[in-house]
């Protein structure tokens, strides 16, 4: 197995210039390692083979790469729009207060067969509570 930090070196000294002392001991490393000579070798060959494709990109690629650079550089900041945010919670509010008002209509008219305004209101001088008042009327004297 390779030593770890002699196949970081290997692997740095690809995309970096290593110094002195860096490059004397990867130098040491593949002169008395042979597994790291082949990794060495395996990974040339795998650079050469990726280098040696030819890649085409549509036109304006590098442009549409740079601009989207820059937009994300510089980001755009949302500042929330009180009317939007309070009409939305209000949206959520008043849905679930129709559905309640629905379920209390549907409630009165199944329980008094009828939907008016005195059954919706609860008019205290309907028929029904006047003569409640007049029964009850006696019973306190």
């Amino acid at each position: 197995m390779v030593e770890k930090e002699n196949y970081k070196l290997l692997l740095r000294s690809f995309d970096e210039d290593l110094d002195v002392d860096q490059a004397a001991k990867l130098k040491e490393a593949l002169n008395s390692s042979e597994e790291l000579q082949a990794e060495q070798e395996k990974i040339l060959a795998i650079r050469n083979m990726i280098s040696s494709r030819k890649t085409s990109f549509m036109p304006g690629f590098k442009d549409r790469v740079l601009n989207r650079i820059r937009e994300e550089s510089h980001p755009q900041v949302i500042i929330p729009d009180f009317n939007q945010t309070f009409f939305n919670v209000f949206k959520k509010v008043a849905l679930t207060g129709v559905a309640a008002i629905a379920i209390l209509l549907f409630s009165i008219y199944y329980s008094s067969s009828r939907l008016g305004v005195d059954t919706i209101v609860g008019d205290p001088y309907s028929d029904e509570s006047l003569v409640s008042y007049l029964l009850y009327d006696d019973i306190d004297e």
